[in-house]
C-alpha cells in the first residue's frame, strides 16, 4: 500500500493512498459474504446460496461498490496506524481511480495547543451562607403542598381559598370575547396565577353567587384581540375551600418524612443540608465556568474548520430533537424565527468554536496531569446511569457500557474530566 501525507492549514491532513491488489481481494471476499447473508434466494437458507448464485442475484457493479468501501475503511485505518496520525474528525473521501483503487481523505489532526501558565489563575470560592428565610420558604411550600381542603358553605370568599368558577368574557356593550370561558376553573385566591384584578372581583362572593366584573387585560397580554380592553366577565362561584396548613409538630414530620425523621428539628436539619448541598453545587459549577473561561484566554489553539463543522451539526441536530419532543416540526421553528437553517449556522458558529476549544484544551490537561480513574469508579457511574432508568433496562444499560464499550470510554474520559477541574478548582480557588 502506497501513502503520502500531505498538511493543510488549520491542523488539516490529506492522506492519498493507493490500495494494493491483496487488500481489494480481500474486500471482495467480504462483500460477497455480507450479501450472501442478506439476499434472499429460492431454494437457499440465508448464507448459504452459493457465491456465483449470490453474484448472479446483486450484480457485480453493486459487488464492486461494497468491496470498495470495505478496502477504502481498512486502507484508511491502516494507514493513520502506518503513519502514527492523531486524527480527531472523521475522513472526507474522494476516488482518484478506479484500478488502481487509490483516493485521498481529508481529515482533521490533533492541533497544537498551547495551554499557559495556569498555576497563576485566581478563583474566588464564596461562602456558602442558608438563611433563615430560605429555610421558611422551604417550609411554606411543604405546608401549602399539604395543606388540608375544608369546604366551606357559611361565609364568603376570601384571600387564601382555593374556589372553582364559572366565567364567561365579553366586550363592555355584551359582545362574547373568544377564549374566556371556563367552567368550574380552579384557583387560589391571592396567588395571583390570573389576569391583574380577576381574583379580587371574587372575593366577597358567596357559594352559587353570581355577578360581573369588568377587568383591564394587560396592555402587554399575549392575545392581541385582549391586550389593554377592559373585559366584562360573568362570574358564578361553584365551590370555596379554606386550606388548613398542617401543624409543625413531630407526627407531621414522620409524615411526610416516610418515618426516617422523628421530630421537626430533624426536617429543618435536612432542609437546610439540602439547602447548603444546592448552592455548593452551583458554587461548583460557577468556579468550573470561570476556570474554564481563564483557560481559554491564557491558551492557543488552531481549530481544524471539520471539528467546528462537527460541532455545528451535533448542536443542530441537538436542537431538532429538543424541538421535537417539545411537539414543535423543525421547519414551522424556522418559520417562526424567521431564520433559515445556515442563519442558524451562522449563529452558532462562534459557541461552536468555543466548545471545541474547550475540549481539546481539558484533553491537553488531562494527559498533561496524568488523571485517572479507577474502574471502581467507573463502575459507579455506570450504576448510576443504570439507576435512572425502570428495573427491566437496568441490564440492558448496563451492556452497553461494559468494558472496552464506546460508552463506557466516553464516560470514562468524562470523569477524568471532572476529576481534572475538582482538582484544578482545589489548587486555584481561595
Amino acid at each position: 500500500m502506497q501513502v503520502s501525507v500531505k498538511k493543510l492549514p488549520k491542523s488539516e491532513i490529506e492522506i492519498t493512498i493507493e490500495v494494493e491488489a491483496t487488500t481489494l481481494s480481500q474486500a471482495r471476499e467480504e462483500a460477497v459474504k455480507r450479501f450472501q447473508k442478506e439476499v434472499k434466494l429460492d431454494g437457499f437458507r440465508p448464507g448459504t446460496a452459493p457465491t456465483e448464485k449470490v453474484i448472479e442475484k446483486v450484480g457485480e457493479k453493486n459487488i464492486a461498490l461494497e468491496a470498495n468501501d470495505i478496502a477504502i475503511k481498512l486502507a484508511y485505518a491502516e494507514a493513520v496506524q502506518k503513519e502514527k496520525l492523531q486524527v480527531v474528525s472523521h475522513p472526507k473521501i474522494e476516488i482518484l481511480s478506479a484500478e488502481p483503487l487509490k483516493f485521498t481523505a481529508k481529515v482533521a489532526v490533533l492541533p497544537e495547543i498551547k495551554v499557559g501558565d495556569w498555576k497563576k489563575i485566581k478563583l474566588t470560592k464564596e461562602e456558602q451562607q442558608v438563611e433563615a428565610k430560605e429555610i421558611e420558604a422551604v417550609v411554606k411550600d411543604i405546608l401549602k403542598g399539604n395543606a388540608e381542603a375544608k369546604p366551606i358553605t357559611d361565609r364568603s370568599a376570601k384571600k387564601g381559598d382555593r374556589v372553582e368558577v364559572d366565567f364567561s368574557g365579553f366586550t363592555p356593550d355584551g359582545v362574547p370575547l373568544d377564549n374566556t370561558t371556563s367552567k368550574n376553573h380552579p384557583l387560589v385566591l391571592g396567588e395571583g396565577n390570573f389576569i391583574p384584578g380577576f381574583e379580587e372581583g371574587l372575593e366577597g362572593m358567596k357559594l352559587a353567587e353570581e355577578k360581573e366584573h369588568t377587568v383591564k387585560f394587560p396592555e402587554t397580554y399575549h392575545a392581541k384581540h385582549l391586550a389593554g380592553k377592559d373585559v366584562k366577565f360573568k362570574l358564578k362561584l361553584n365551590k370555596i375551600e379554606e386550606l388548613v396548613e398542617p401543624k409543625l409538630d413531630d407526627e407531621f414530620a414522620k409524615k411526610i418524612s416516610g418515618g426516617k425523621k422523628n421530630s421537626w428539628k430533624e426536617v429543618e436539619a435536612d432542609i437546610a443540608e439540602h439547602l447548603k448541598s444546592r448552592k455548593a453545587a452551583t458554587a461548583q459549577q460557577k468556579l468550573e465556568a470561570d476556570l474554564v473561561n481563564e483557560l481559554l484566554k491564557i491558551s492557543e489553539v488552531e481549530l481544524p474548520e471539520s471539528l467546528i463543522e462537527e460541532e455545528l451539526e451535533w448542536m443542530l441536530k441537538d436542537l431538532k430533537n429538543r424541538l421535537a419532543s417539545g411537539g414543535m416540526e423543525w421547519e414551522k421553528y424556522l418559520e417562526a424565527s424567521k431564520k433559515t437553517e445556515e442563519d442558524l449556522r451562522k449563529e452558532m458558529r462562534v459557541e461552536a468554536e468555543k466548545r471545541v476549544k474547550i475540549r481539546l484544551i481539558l484533553d491537553k490537561l488531562v494527559a498533561e496531569e496524568k488523571v485517572t480513574v479507577d474502574d471502581k469508579e467507573v463502575e459507579a457511574a455506570v450504576e448510576r446511569e443504570a439507576g435512572r432508568y425502570p428495573e427491566s433496562q437496568k441490564k440492558e444499560v448496563r451492556t452497553a457500557f461494559g468494558p472496552g464499550t464506546p460508552n463506557r470510554l466516553r464516560l470514562q474520559h468524562q470523569l477524568k474530566i471532572i476529576k481534572l477541574l475538582s482538582d484544578l478548582i482545589k489548587k486555584l480557588a481561595k
